[in-house]
């Protein structure tokens, strides 16, 4: 029952916070300097959960060609940087981790 009225309170302080910055007809604006600063809070955060899943296996620091995740994900960097499209790179990330996972 804890777990439920955490889990709830948690969603609904996300929801607000989203709601109170993002609503255009809410009088509360960020300024260009908050909203510039808050544009690296994505990248910061996925590369947060990245990392740990790409470079360490088995809680030691992975860098060889052993590594199916840190080849899978050169593959998915050289693809978001030539494409610039989430969905190819989605795509083609999935499909190089499979064929490296079966390959290796």
């Amino acid at each position: 029952m804890v777990t439920w009225v955490i889990l709830f309170s948690v969603a609904a302080l996300v929801f607000a916070s989203r709601f109170l910055l993002m609503e255009p007809w809410l009088p509360l604006k960020l300024s260009d300097k908050a909203q510039q600063f808050l544009s690296f809070s994505a990248p910061a955060v996925l590369t947060a959960i990245a990392a740990p899943i790409v470079f360490i296996r088995e809680e030691q620091l992975s860098l060889g060609m052993d590594n199916q995740y840190l080849l899978a994900s050169v593959v998915v960097v050289a693809v978001a940087f030539a494409t610039r499209s989430t969905l190819w790179t989605v795509v083609l990330g999935m499909v190089s981790f499979l064929i490296i996972r079966h390959v290796t």
